[in-house]
């Protein structure tokens, strides 16, 4: 079959409409952006898409960043949750993103963070939320079995509850960034009808859509700036450490498990909410595992549940959650 090649000329001919249907396709904001380029007709044509997708690195904000689009206006600073969290690239990106005011699919996969705690760790984390944090639960086995053979073996031992406690923390920092990456965005594209936000590892999603989008909208927009920077996070804890866990209904067996639930006190014990909410175990092939595993541990060991209340204790465990969020949060 013979390749057929368009020259500019004919591209040129080509109605508006047609040229915005092939845009349509791309997706990519990477590809987008250099179609933004082409022309001024482009430029033009290529803002009217209505899906995108964007991949975006998770840099270390020490290192330098030179990578940015050049013909793009400034837009509004992030709160220092997101400045500080993310680079250089990621923010010139976002002020080409907010060009695309008619955009109303929109699609972010954040890279790992590279960390080497992190890393080779099994684990997963399931938000609730709204305008605010409500619930956040963090699930990590050692190792998972089924029929005495190992189907997932994470980098860790019996010894690691001290690192899978880190880990929570980091998450939770992670959760907040992207709710407030995702407050953002519904100020910015007023016409987004589905947004989410997840990694490159499927560990955790943030999305919005339909109803629970339309009420975030109403908030943003009767919210002040300072309102919307006011970053809230959850203040009571629970955890545990199961040595083995054995999931009925699938016939799996979780080694080694820690689990940590974050919550506003307000809201203890509404985790039958948090496991119902669509935010979260982003890998749908390990989905129904997880959050098994989660039911399990919130019915049945619910009674091994150590907690901490962040606002009336001021223990190592709060001086040190404070600092994973460099001072950023109100506690």
């Amino acid at each position: 079959m013979q390749m057929v090649r368009l020259q500019s000329d004919e591209i040129s001919r080509l109605p508006d409409e047609i040229i915005l249907q092939i845009l349509n396709r791309l997706i990519d904001l990477k590809t987008l952006c250099f179609c933004y380029l082409v022309s001024k007709r482009f430029s033009s044509i290529v803002l009217q898409v209505d899906a995108i997708s964007f991949l975006s690195p998770l840099l270390n904000p020490r290192t330098s960043d030179k990578n940015t689009i050049g013909d793009v206006a400034r837009s509004n600073p992030f709160p220092p949750i997101i400045s500080s969290f993310y680079g250089e690239s990621f923010l010139s990106a976002y002020r080409f993103l907010i060009k695309f005011e008619g955009v109303k699919l929109l699609r972010i996969k954040l890279l790992s963070s590279g960390d080497s705690i992190v890393d080779n760790r099994l684990f997963k984390w399931k938000v609730k939320f709204g305008n605010r944090i409500e619930s956040v639960i963090f699930l990590s086995p050692n190792s998972i079995f089924y029929k005495d053979e190992f189907y997932l073996n994470g980098n860790g031992d019996d010894e690691e509850e001290r690192n899978k406690r880190h880990i929570s923390f980091q998450c939770l920092k992670d959760v907040t960034a992207r709710h407030m990456m995702l407050l953002y965005l519904v100020k910015d594209l007023p016409l987004l009808e589905e947004v989410s936000i997840t990694d490159s590892e499927r560990r955790g999603r943030l999305s919005l859509n339909g109803e629970k989008l339309s009420e975030v909208k109403e908030w943003v927009r009767s919210a002040s700036e300072a309102v919307m920077n006011h970053v809230e996070v959850p203040n009571f804890l629970s955890n545990c450490y199961i040595p083995v866990l054995k999931l009925p209904d699938s016939g799996y067996v979780m080694k080694g498990v820690f689990v940590m639930v974050m919550e506003m006190k307000e809201l203890e014990s509404e985790n039958d909410i948090l496991m119902n909410s669509d935010n979260g175990f982003e890998d749908k092939e390990e989905a129904a595992l997880y959050t098994e595993a989660a039911m399990e541990i919130l019915e049945k060991h619910k009674g091994m549940m150590n907690t901490l209340n962040l606002n009336s204790r001021c223990g190592t465990l709060r001086r040190r959650l404070r600092g994973l969020l460099n001072g950023k949060l109100t506690l």
